[in-house]
C-alpha cells in the first residue's frame, strides 16, 4: 500500500501541474455554473402556471379553461405537494390556488403564489387572470366581484440555481473521472511508461490503485469546492440545512467517481493513442451531458429519449445529487439510484478488464 500511496501522491502532483486538467475539472464547471445560474435558461417562455383546483366544480373549470386558452401560458393541474417541489426546483413559474368553496357568487379570494425570483412573470399572470375574471364577472352581473390575491413563497433553494448546481457538479465528476484518466494513461502509453512498469517490482494493481486513489481525492475536493462556490456565489441552500444531505453528496460523489474512473480506464486501455481515445470519450460524455438532466428536466424530451436518458450512467448521479442538495432526501429513498450506479460499475468493470491493454 505504501507504493500505491507514493504513486497516488505523484499522480496528484502531475495533475495540478497540468493547467488543462485544472481548467476542465474546476474552472470550466465554475464558469458554467455561475453563468447559467445568473443568466441561464430557467426563465424562458412559455410561462408555466400551476393550478391547484380545490373546488373542482363548473365555476373553477370555467376559470381554468379561460386561462388555458391563452397561448403564452402553459397550464398544469396538480396537487400542492407536487407544485411545492416544482416551485423549489424552478420548474413552475407561479401557482394559482382555487379554494374549495369557490364560485361566482361569494366573492371568495383565489391566490397566486410565486417565488420571489419569478415576480415579473407572476405579475404578467396576475394581469391575465384579472382580465379573465373581469370577463367572467361581466357575464354574471348578479355576482360579487371575484378577487385575486398574491403570495410570495420563500424558496431557500433559489429555483433554477438550486436545480442547476448539483447537475454541474455531477457533470464535473464525469469529466474529471473520464477525461482525466483517459489522457493521463494514454500519455503514459505513448511514452512507454506502462510498458516499462511491467519490468519493475511495482505491480499493476498498485499502479491502478494509486491512480484511482488520487483521482477519488481530487474529485471529492472538487465536489465540495463546487458546492461551496454555489452556496457563496449563487446563494443556494444545501439540503435545507440537513447534515444528511452532505453525507449523501459524499456517497454519490465517491460512487460516481469510481464509475467514471472505471469508464476512463476502459477507454484508455482499449485506445492505442489520443486519436482514438478523444472521439470515444466525447462519444460517451456528450450524450450523457444533454440527456441526463444536467441543465434541464428530461420531461421536455421525447418519451423514448427520456427512457434512454434516465438509464445512462450520469443520470442516477444527477438525480441523487439533486435530491440530496435540494431536499436532504433520506439515503434509503435513493437506493434505486445507488443500485443503478453500482450496476453500471459492475458492467464497466467487466468491460474494462476485457479491453485494458498495457501497450
Amino acid at each position: 500500500m505504501k507504493i500505491a500511496l507514493i504513486i497516488a501522491l505523484a499522480t496528484m502532483k502531475m495533475y495540478f501541474r497540468r493547467s488543462q486538467s485544472f481548467f476542465w475539472s474546476l474552472f470550466f464547471p465554475v464558469v458554467l455554473m455561475i453563468g447559467l445560474g445568473f443568466y441561464g435558461f430557467g426563465e424562458f417562455s412559455p410561462s408555466k402556471l400551476g393550478i391547484i383546483d380545490g373546488a373542482e366544480n363548473q365555476y373553477s373549470k370555467e376559470l381554468i379553461k379561460a386561462i388555458s386558452e391563452k397561448k403564452y401560458i402553459k397550464t398544469e393541474i396538480n396537487t400542492r405537494e407536487i407544485f411545492d417541489k416544482k416551485v423549489m426546483e424552478g420548474k413552475i413559474d407561479s401557482v394559482l390556488v382555487i379554494p374549495d368553496n369557490y364560485n361566482h357568487n361569494n366573492g371568495v379570494k383565489i391566490t397566486l403564489e410565486f417565488e420571489e425570483s419569478k415576480e415579473i412573470i407572476a405579475y404578467s399572470f396576475e394581469d391575465t387572470i384579472n382580465s379573465v375574471i373581469k370577463i367572467i364577472d361581466s357575464e354574471n352581473t348578479d355576482n360579487d366581484t371575484q378577487k385575486l390575491s398574491t403570495k410570495i413563497k420563500n424558496n431557500s433553494n433559489q429555483g433554477y440555481k438550486g436545480f442547476l448546481v448539483p447537475g454541474i457538479v455531477s457533470l464535473a465528476i464525469m469529466q474529471s473521472g473520464i477525461l482525466g484518466v483517459v489522457f493521463t494513461l494514454i500519455s503514459y502509453k505513448s511514452q512507454g511508461v506502462l510498458r516499462r512498469l511491467q519490468a519493475t517490482p511495482i505491480s499493476s494493481a498498485h499502479f491502478l490503485i494509486g491512480q484511482l486513489a488520487s483521482r477519488l481525492l481530487i474529485i471529492t475536493i472538487q465536489t465540495v469546492l463546487l458546492f461551496i462556490i454555489g452556496i457563496l456565489v449563487l446563494n443556494i441552500n444545501i439540503g435545507q440545512g440537513s447534515i444528511l444531505a452532505w453525507v449523501n453528496i459524499l456517497i454519490f460523489s465517491l460512487l460516481g467517481s469510481v464509475l467514471f474512473l472505471i469508464i476512463g480506464l476502459a477507454i484508455s486501455g482499449a485506445s492505442p493513442n489520443e486519436d482514438y481515445a478523444a472521439p470515444i470519450a466525447n462519444l460517451i460524455t456528450f450524450p450523457m451531458m444533454f440527456l441526463s438532466g444536467v441543465f434541464f428536466e428530461n420531461d421536455v424530451l421525447p418519451y423514448w429519449i427520456k427512457i434512454i436518458g434516465q438509464n445512462l450512467p450520469l443520470s442516477p448521479l444527477v438525480t441523487g445529487m439533486r435530491e440530496s442538495s435540494l431536499y436532504g432526501t433520506n439515503t434509503l429513498d435513493l437506493l434505486p439510484e445507488v443500485g443503478l450506479i453500482i450496476l453500471w460499475i459492475i458492467v464497466c468493470f467487466i468491460i474494462g478488464i476485457k479491453t485494458f491493454k498495457w501497450e
